[in-house]
């Protein structure tokens, strides 16, 4: 008996051995697990994120600085709080020459690629780039098509197809980045011409299909109250054959006219609330607490007047929509107003809240008739007395 019994657990340990085994042997075998080390990293950034994306050569090489991963990027990651500038950058592109990993030239790959990454990333600004005619070629326009040019890799066209089922076959979106900013400050300060193509099209292949799934995800996600909104989203055709030093360039003045942009879009907080006592005793603390939303979910900073000539630096940050609180004594009876607001970290600054606060509150106690008349008549007895009945 306690032989089978042992012999049943046997069993079950080792099934339990081969399914540990053959569940970790098919993770490890996916390409996604190390590939997605680059999204992973930046799940608790509190920076505004800045997505780049790459495909062929020299899109790929010129946006590397930009990537976390050390084999597509041995120098080490540049992005973090790119030149002070408040934005965390992250590229993702296949590694050159095989055209493997992220982004890899294969439309289902992109696809899962793309949403993983935004997914974990939360951009708040898409800028994908591809070999194309350039030398410098700014899309105005990406196509939800039912037809592609065939990848490499069965089933060689997009699933689903079209992409995009919320509208018709063949409907156009377009870049919101600031295509005009970018051209002029490219031809000025590199040797590449740029030039926004207005009434064309990225060609129907992966450029194409990458420009068209960043002009959607822009397009969901760009309200006010979405908790991670993306203001701007486009692609740029890069020409193979530009040398790969003005590429970089003219790679870090499109993402400067794009953070420029997006300093001049910049939402500020809400209003702040206020919550918290609105009558109490001189002398004694009470907590108050504040809380804002940013519609760029921005960090935020406080600034409070406690409506006794008493007022608090700027205090913070905080994320967005996090409460938070703090405490205060007025040590002379009166009527106060509290004002708060808010600013971004980018200084646009909220209308100011108010609440109302009394110190002592006030009251009226009932006083018998009795006490009444003595209190009458005689007005200077019992200073303690009359205090306490509150006549």
């Amino acid at each position: 008996m306690n032989k089978r019994i042992v012999n049943k657990s046997l069993v079950f340990v080792i099934i339990g051995v081969l399914i540990g085994l053959s569940v970790f042997t098919g993770i490890s075998g996916s390409k996604h697990v190390e590939d997605l080390y680059q999204a992973n990293v930046n799940i608790t950034t509190k920076q505004r994120v800045i997505m780049l994306t790459g495909f062929w050569n020299p899109s790929g090489q010129m946006i590397a600085p930009f990537s976390t991963d050390p084999e597509l990027n041995p120098d080490g990651w540049e992005g973090k709080n790119w030149q002070g500038l408040g934005y965390d950058i992250y590229s993702y592109f296949p590694k050159p020459g095989a055209y493997t990993g992220m982004f890899e030239v294969d439309y289902q790959n992109t696809w899962e690629d793309f949403w993983n990454a935004t997914n974990q990333i939360h951009p708040i600004a898409i800028i994908s780039f591809g070999a194309g005619d350039g030398p410098w070629e700014i899309e105005y326009n990406a196509r939800n098509l039912d037809l592609w040019v065939d990848d490499d890799k069965s089933p060689n066209q997009p699933t689903p197809c079209p992409p995009d089922d919320t509208v018709s076959a063949g409907y156009v979106r377009h870049s919101s980045l600031p295509v005009q900013q970018i051209a002029d400050a490219v031809n000025n300060q590199t040797t590449l011409q740029a030039w926004v193509d207005w009434n064309g099209n990225p060609g129907a292949y992966l450029c194409e299909y990458t420009a068209y799934l960043g002009m959607w995800y822009h397009d969901i996600h760009n309200t006010t109250d979405d908790p991670y909104p993306c203001r701007v989203a486009g692609f740029i055709h890069v020409r193979s054959g530009v040398a790969l030093g003005e590429a970089k360039k003219a790679a870090q003045i499109t993402i400067l006219q794009t953070i420029t942009y997006l300093s001049s879009i910049n939402i500020p907080p809400d209003t702040p609330s206020i919550t918290g006592p609105v009558n109490g005793t001189t002398g004694e603390e009470y907590t108050y607490s504040f809380s804002t939303r940013d519609a760029d979910i921005d960090n935020v900073y406080y600034l409070i007047d406690w409506g006794d000539g008493t007022t608090s630096d700027w205090i913070g940050s905080y994320a967005s929509g996090e409460e938070i609180t703090a405490k205060h004594i007025w040590n002379e009876k009166g009527t106060y107003i509290i004002k708060a607001k808010a600013k971004d970290v980018f200084d646009a600054e909220s209308n100011w809240a108010t609440l109302t606060v009394t110190m002592p509150c006030s009251y009226n106690k009932p006083i018998p008739q009795f006490f009444e008349s003595f209190f009458q008549r005689f007005p200077n007895a019992f200073p303690i007395l009359r205090y306490l009945m509150g006549y």
